[in-house]
């Protein structure tokens, strides 16, 4: 998903890069040491096309873009910009961290793959029941438990929680103390009202996969940006 970038102002270019404030990439014009397709250019006010290469001290400038980063989320933090709890965003060090949200997130003592981007339309694609992107989730216990037919009829029959019914989801056994149930919506604690639901205790809950995208190799609290070729295979 790549943002459309229009002709705009030199000087609000370099901000939105994030390389200062509005009066700093002014200053860095006035002192000559911004290029336009190798020009020096003076005039903040001056327009940069899409096609336009912006240098600074000669280095390229990237223009503003969005952002998609995948977290493998701890238990023990939110997912919100909250000040009095640890936040999942306290992990990231970005540039654009001041723009970023969380698209679809996780409850605090749940772990998993988070995303997280500055980009709305795309948040709004992912968390949307209509789109059917599965969000899939290991339910890990203490003891053993037996997924019945019945259970699994339920489950793809739609579950009723908070007295409405749940659209249709799946649900497997990983091994003797995982079961696997993968959804299209996020209601709020939807996963933990179906394992109370079905009878399941849970001692770990954690998200694996969003769509076709899984962790990888990445370790709890670790983070990176999402490739195009991983991006699509969110909606694959």
């Amino acid at each position: 998903m790549r943002e459309k970038i229009e002709s705009i102002r030199l000087d609000r270019f370099l901000a939105n890069a994030h390389l200062g404030t509005r009066s700093d990439v002014k200053r860095y014009i006035k002192e000559k040491r911004v290029k336009v397709n190798g020009n020096i250019i003076t005039d903040p006010g001056f327009h940069v096309k899409e096609t336009d290469i912006v240098t600074l001290d000669e280095q390229p400038v990237t223009p503003h873009h969005f952002v998609y980063i995948m977290l493998y989320k701890p238990a023990g933090l939110v997912s919100t910009t909250s000040e009095n709890e640890p936040s999942v965003l306290n992990l990231i060090e970005h540039p654009y961290l001041d723009e970023l949200h969380i698209a679809g997130r996780l409850d605090k003592d749940v772990e998993g793959l988070l995303i997280i981007t500055n980009d709305g339309e795309f948040t709004h694609q992912l968390i949307s029941p209509k789109k059917h992107v599965e969000k899939e989730y290991y339910i890990h216990t203490a003891e053993p438990v037996e997924l019945t037919e019945k259970m699994k009829k339920d489950v793809e029959d739609g579950l009723i929680i908070d007295g409405e019914k749940a659209l249709p989801a799946k649900i497997s056994q990983i091994d003797e103390n995982t079961i696997s149930i993968t959804i299209v919506e996020g209601r709020y604690h939807q996963i933990k009202k179906m394992c109370l639901a079905l009878g399941i205790k849970w001692q770990k809950i954690e998200r694996v996969r969003i769509g076709g995208l899984t962790l990888g190799t990445l370790k709890i609290g670790e983070w990176k940006e999402l490739t195009q070729d991983e991006l699509k295979k969110i909606f694959q």
